[in-house]
């Protein structure tokens, strides 16, 4: 069974976002709270069912996740992670 661990990048399937990359930031159940730090934030995570994403693997990310929601600028610091993984695609 896949691990969805906050700090993991992933790939959306389906929807209108089909293609977005976004970063987990919760997991609950079959849901995983998507942030890519433009259109969707820390404070409103879009909710997406685990079938409809692909994740991306960062051991690197998901160490540094705890210490990157604590800072102020969290959401600018999402999308740089977001936008740099989209470039390492």
């Amino acid at each position: 069974m896949i691990e969805y661990k906050a700090g993991y990048f992933a790939t959306s399937l389906c929807g209108h976002d089909k293609g977005r990359l976004y970063m987990i930031v919760s997991e609950a159940g079959e849901m995983v709270g998507l942030c890519d730090g433009v259109h969707r934030c820390l404070a409103n995570p879009k909710m997406k069912k685990k079938k409809h994403v692909q994740m991306m693997r960062s051991e690197k990310m998901a160490e540094a996740f705890p210490s990157l929601i604590q800072s102020a600028d969290a959401d600018m610091q999402i999308k740089k992670a977001v936008l740099a993984a989209g470039e390492r695609k």
